[in-house]
């Protein structure tokens, strides 16, 4: 069976080009990346909006609509923040994603399968590079796998969202969906991503469909992060030190936060362009309170409808980027964030292939 009926082909062609897209570009780390994807979304959104009629749900529309109340969020935190120029920085960012947004939001159909299509790209092309070149030592990521983003751990994220969409699918007897494990297994144990190793395996279990099940892991796992986050002793390594500040810089800051994007700056032991490595906890430190709800929303909430609705397919998916966001930089990092969107509008505007 196909994976993608010829209507679902165009938003599949728009998440698989986006991941890919990005993840040349470093994992879209850099500002340029973040003006030119927004440009690229922005327009596809617009062909979407010409090329077919629209069809806006309260559901659809709210990952666009919380984005944007996030950008905007971001924008007046500048007023405050102890890095005015850090934070209208950041909000660039932010733009990319709210135009990845509605693009996603407009295509509605193929976003998973796109996904998937994007992360065996990537996990391809990481392979043959090292298949060819060897494994050089890198002064940051030694042997471990980067491919064309540059980072292990953002690498290993797109590969377990890769995973669980591909085992979703093939439970599904969509079983052309199995192929990409051949390379999306192994690329993720060369990551030796311990994090994304075990986001996936929980993403796995939603993937099997029994939303008692699912509902029960998903909350199990979220409690367990919560705990890990806040109460993990930061003598155990700089990452739980980097949740310690963040946690310092909230409390200090607990309504609107220090600002977007001045992380950095509040912790000074770090140079320039290091990141509390959890969306959440960086969303609390920069943003306060208010800018927490607003992220624990976009992602909650599409999540718990995925499984409410039994979705399996972006339940799975949007599972791992969940949790491997709130114990790494993936926000930072757009090729995982981007990849997460689209997933978040499957969730809330499913196509054939998710609805059971």
């Amino acid at each position: 069976m196909a994976l993608a009926s010829p209507p679902a082909l165009p938003g599949a062609a728009l998440a698989a080009a986006g991941v890919i897209a990005l993840a040349a570009e470093q994992g879209g780390y850099a500002t340029s990346a973040w003006r030119a994807g927004a440009v690229a979304f922005a327009a596809a959104a617009g062909l979407f909006a010409l090329w077919r009629p629209v069809r806006i749900s309260w559901r659809t529309a709210a990952p666009p609509a919380l984005l944007a109340a996030l950008a905007l969020w971001s924008l007046l935190s500048a007023t405050w923040s102890v890095s005015p120029s850090a934070s209208t920085l950041d909000v660039q960012r932010t733009l990319l994603y709210l135009a990845a947004a509605v693009a996603f939001a407009l295509a509605g159909e193929g976003l998973t399968v796109g996904v998937l299509g994007g992360a065996t790209i990537v996990a391809m092309w990481a392979l043959g590079d090292r298949l060819i070149n060897g494994a050089p030592i890198d002064t940051y990521e030694g042997r471990l796998l980067t491919g064309p983003i540059g980072y292990a751990n953002g690498l290993a994220a797109l590969l377990a969202i890769g995973i669980a969409i591909s085992v979703a699918l093939t439970v599904r007897r969509r079983y052309l969906a199995a192929v990409p494990l051949v390379v999306l297994v192994p690329a993720l144990l060369l990551t030796n991503s311990r994090a994304a190793e075990a986001a996936c395996a929980v993403g796995v279990i939603v993937a099997l469909g029994r939303r008692r099940l699912s509902a029960a892991v998903v909350v199990a796992s979220a409690l367990a992060l919560t705990a890990i986050l806040l109460f993990t002793p930061n003598s155990l390594g700089d990452r739980v030190s980097y949740w310690g500040a963040a946690r310092h810089i909230g409390a200090a800051h607990p309504l609107a936060g220090a600002g977007a994007g001045t992380f950095h700056v509040e912790y000074t032991q770090l140079p320039p362009g290091h990141d509390a490595h959890s969306l959440y906890l960086q969303a609390f430190a920069e943003l306060g309170v208010v800018g927490l709800v607003l992220v624990i929303a976009l992602v909650a909430l599409p999540l718990a409808l995925a499984i409410h609705r039994g979705l399996p397919v972006a339940a799975a998916g949007l599972t791992v980027f969940a949790l491997h966001a709130g114990l790494d930089w993936d926000w930072q990092l757009p090729v995982v964030a981007v990849a997460g969107l689209a997933l978040i509008a499957s969730a809330t505007n499913p196509g054939p292939l998710e609805v059971r």
